[in-house]
């Protein structure tokens, strides 16, 4: 049994470094996926001010088309002056002009501005446009420096795998699957020593029986059926002779024969005190 609690102390060591590699693994594409989604929301802003300066340039292409027909009609409207003898057509006509150059202004305004607001998107866009391929250099770089790391620790990973197969090559799949699942639950403690009637592992008090048990599981030649697992924190425990938690023993024991003595003469059972005593439970039931 000795020999089965050497191999799974060693093998809590490998798997907690395998665990600790692959955590790292996954961790490595999270910084490439912050540049990308930066990369992401840039394209969009590129994309939206090169619609809106398509929008504007559509709208100058409109407003110098009625620029144009304001103008055409004012000249129209001039030439017909030179031919009009009535008052009434010649008050028309003239009214028609005065229309016409307001429209030609205000149009002619209309496109001094607008022409302005498309230089000032257009040199947006091409400041967005450097930001843009700058993040795709980085993100580019970012990939390929995210490659050769993720190689390099997946060979560290392959190797610490096969240092786990080698050393579990004899143990139960059972067993294996329960321990590696105890190491990622438990921060890479999966077999702890029992001190007297305390787990070193989650700090607290076992039945005494069990305690017997596990002294007993630990001294005899068992097999893995045999392994026991803490009720409090699911850790392997074998046992250990230690002076650490003594007193806490002794004072369990005289709880024991005090609830012992008052079942025979039919008192009240007061039960184990525990005052002044600090557990750190970490117990997953």
């Amino acid at each position: 049994m000795k020999e089965i609690y050497n191999t799974l102390s060693q093998l809590q060591v490998v798997l907690a470094q395998m665990f600790e590699v692959e955590d790292k693994i996954k961790e490595i594409p999270k910084e490439l996926a912050d540049q990308e989604d930066a990369l992401h929301k840039t394209k969009i802003t590129y994309l939206e001010l090169h619609e809106k300066i398509e929008k504007v340039k559509e709208e100058l292409k409109t407003l110098r088309i009625k620029l144009d027909e304001a103008g055409n009609k004012r000249e129209t409207s001039e030439k017909m002056m030179e031919t009009i003898t009535q008052a009434r057509e010649f008050e028309t006509l003239q009214k028609e002009i005065e229309t016409a150059k307001e429209d030609e202004q205000k149009f002619r305004k209309g496109l001094i501005a607008k022409q302005n607001y498309l230089e000032e998107q257009e040199k947006k866009l091409f400041a967005q446009e450097a930001v843009m391929q700058n993040q795709e250099e980085e993100v580019r770089e970012a990939k390929e420096a995210m490659d050769k790391q993720i190689e390099e620790k997946q060979k560290e990973l392959d190797e610490i795998v096969a240092k786990k197969n080698e050393l579990a090559k004899d143990l139960d799949p059972n067993l294996l699957f329960k321990f590696e699942r105890i190491i990622r639950n438990k921060g890479g403690k999966g077999i702890v020593a029992v001190h007297n009637i305390v787990c070193t592992g989650c700090h607290m008090i076992l039945p005494a029986q069990f305690v017997n048990e596990v002294r007993a599981s630990t001294n005899n030649e068992s097999d893995e059926d045999s392994i026991l697992f803490c009720p409090y924190c699911s850790r392997v425990l074998y046992y250990e002779d230690s002076t650490d938690y003594a007193d806490l023993e002794e004072k369990h024991l005289a709880a024991e024969e005090k609830d012992d003595t008052a079942d025979i003469i039919g008192g009240d059972s007061s039960g184990f005190d525990t005052e002044g005593i600090d557990f750190d439970s970490d117990s997953d039931f």
